[in-house]
């Protein structure tokens, strides 16, 4: 078993309030949340220094940033289509 620790946090009651009540729909309780948010935010640093050291951009991006910077072309659901076009010709001879 893991060693547990007290903390003491100053938090927005109402940003608290509501997390709790989400929560116990959830069955979860405000310090497996906290916990796990410290773990990510572990991750998040080392993720960080993989990405310094590999001289590549650590930062997020919005969803609309993505669809802005994919490849143009044709879309994946065209390509799959025709490779399973293609092998379904071949499996029937035609």
């Amino acid at each position: 078993m893991v060693n547990k620790v007290k903390v003491t946090l100053s938090l927005r009651e109402d940003v608290v309030k509501r997390a709790k009540s989400r929560l116990a729909m959830e069955g979860r309780n405000l310090s497996e949340v906290v916990e796990e948010f410290l773990s990510l935010y572990d991750k998040i640093g080392f993720l960080d220094k993989l990405c310094q050291s590999l001289n590549i951009e650590a930062r997020f991006y919005t969803s609309a940033e993505v669809k802005a910077n994919r490849p143009r072309g044709p879309g994946a659901e065209k390509i799959v289509r025709e490779v399973r076009d293609e092998r379904s010709k071949r499996l029937s001879g035609h």
